[in-house]
């Protein structure tokens, strides 16, 4: 008996059921069904026997697989001279199984479940096996795995000087508490004055930070690990997470959305001038989405596209595209320049997204320095104020 995950569309809201079959298509299923997905085991227990082909090397694979193409050798040519050439085992082993994929008709998705591959080119090659045009698609891939790792580098970049200065901020904090403050407390425990209301805070913060630390730590690595499990295991809670990148947290949604829907017309672009009609290109456009939130609104969109909507209209439903890419989207419709818009509506939102960055990378900055020096005045204040009143007491 398997487990089915079923979403369709009742009037304008999206609702989900949940059905256990031994075979789905014996049925009564709703109208207007947006997607089906069988839910999957929890814990893989192959996982970390997978073969493991990382990123960079993928990059370079199907790299010069397409140049191969591009200069008129067929598929099963290429791919058995990059047989030849490789020596990386578990890259052998990818490319035999593609090989065996294609010359027997098997599902490329069932022959590479053993490897341990961005998700992006398996999600890709069932694409372009279903639609029979593996080898024109091999430019396709070969771009968009550039541009996601140049994604990635961009992003990493950009959030590693605000990690640093996070973790240089905690680490003076715990070297002041642990060898600063010690020194003086013995000073302001001799003390018969009353200590000013900064320097209690101050002392009976070291306390718990002395006594209770490694309480302190364990409940923000048991609250770290919930917070990670119940993403990771529970739908609803990812959802809620995802939503609220999207709509909520303030700077943060402006990176996060455009750099989602950058990703979203990158990939129908390059599918539209690999000479995929619009719909199947933007149905493609899931490969480099993870979040459920703007997945709802994609298939929210598929679903009015099949039921005769406008391009311009099903993308207006969604609430999430502006004035001036519902304008571009409808031009492109009207005039059948798709093609043309689509590249510069990918070009806005990739302008946005790095525009959006930069400001909040530029805004963190200031913010540090503030709370840094609004700390380093709270502790020289705690500290010298008694001294100045024990050195007033002794002048009196």
């Amino acid at each position: 008996m398997k487990k089915y995950k079923i979403k369709y569309q009742d009037a304008s809201f999206i609702k989900e059921i949940t059905l256990e079959s031994s075979n789905i298509t014996n049925e009564k299923l709703p109208k207007n069904i947006i997607s089906i997905e069988e839910y999957k085991k929890t814990f893989d227990l192959n996982y970390f026997n997978k073969k493991r082909i990382n990123d960079k090397k993928l990059n370079l694979l199907f790299y010069e697989l397409n140049l191969m193409l591009q200069a008129n050798i067929n598929i099963n040519d290429a791919l058995e001279i990059l047989i030849k050439n490789k020596k990386d085992k578990n890259i052998l082993e990818f490319l035999k199984a593609i090989k065996y994929s294609l010359s027997n008709g098997k599902s490329i998705s069932e022959n590479l479940d053993n490897f341990q591959i961005n998700h992006i080119v398996l999600s890709f090659l069932e694409i372009s096996q279903k639609y029979g045009n593996l080898a024109s698609n091999m430019k396709a891939l070969s771009q968009l795995l550039t541009e996601d790792s140049e994604i990635k580098k961009s992003f990493i970049k950009a959030i590693s000087y605000p990690i640093i200065l996070i973790i240089s901020f905690f680490i003076s904090l715990i070297s002041i508490f642990t060898f600063v403050i010690p020194k003086f407390k013995m000073i302001f425990e001799q003390s018969q004055n009353q200590l000013p209301l900064a320097t209690e805070i101050l002392l009976e913060t070291q306390h718990i930070l002395e006594n209770y630390s490694y309480l302190i730590f364990l409940f923000l690595l048991i609250f770290s690990f919930g917070l990670i499990f119940f993403y990771k295991y529970n739908k609803n809670f990812e959802y809620v997470i995802h939503k609220l990148l999207i709509e909520k947290i303030f700077l943060v949604k402006d990176v996060y959305l455009n750099m989602q829907l950058y990703k979203l017309f990158l990939v129908i672009d390059i599918m539209l001038k690999s000479n995929y009609e619009f719909h199947k290109a933007f149905i493609s456009s899931k490969i480099l989405l993870k979040n459920k939130y703007l997945l709802d609104k994609i298939a929210l969109i598929d679903n009015l596209l099949q039921n005769g909507k406008s391009i311009n209209d099903s993308f207006l439903k969604t609430n999430i595209f502006d004035d001036i890419v519902l304008n571009l989207i409808n031009t492109g419709e009207i005039s059948n320049s798709l093609g043309i818009t689509i590249g510069e509506i990918r070009k806005i939102y990739k302008n946005r997204f790095y525009d959006k960055m930069n400001l909040l990378t530029s805004l963190i900055q200031p913010i540090f320095l503030i709370v840094i020096m609004a700390l380093i005045l709270w502790i020289v204040l705690a500290i010298f104020m008694p001294i100045w009143n024990m050195g007033t007491m002794i002048n009196a």
